[in-house]
């Protein structure tokens, strides 16, 4: 169990909405393959699954790691937040590259 402790899938999955993908501890392959099917329009997750998604075109944020920003909690948290998701989201890097589904 990666994502934390032995119960938290069983409390974790009454929590989570229709539609919701729960992947814990994918391999880079799986993520390109998941990415392929899904296509994402924003990515949120670690620092080992960020290049995959760069690499791919997808707007990415780091969400654990307050390396480069955060924290993401509380009302001045969420600012931080939604600053950094118009930053993902509309930088103008994207205009250089196609994603590979296009």
């Amino acid at each position: 169990y990666e994502f934390a402790h032995k119960d938290d899938y069983t409390r974790t999955y009454g929590m989570l909405k229709e539609g919701t993908v729960l992947y814990d501890d994918p391999t880079a392959f799986e993520l390109e393959e998941f990415a392929k099917v899904l296509k994402p329009d924003l990515m949120g997750a670690g620092v080992k699954e960020k290049y995959v998604f760069h690499k791919m075109g997808v707007p990415f944020r780091q969400m654990h790691s307050w390396d480069y920003s955060g924290p993401y909690h509380g009302v001045d948290g969420f600012a931080v937040f939604a600053r950094d998701m118009d930053i993902a989201i509309n930088s103008p890097t994207w205009d250089l590259m196609e994603t590979p589904w296009s």
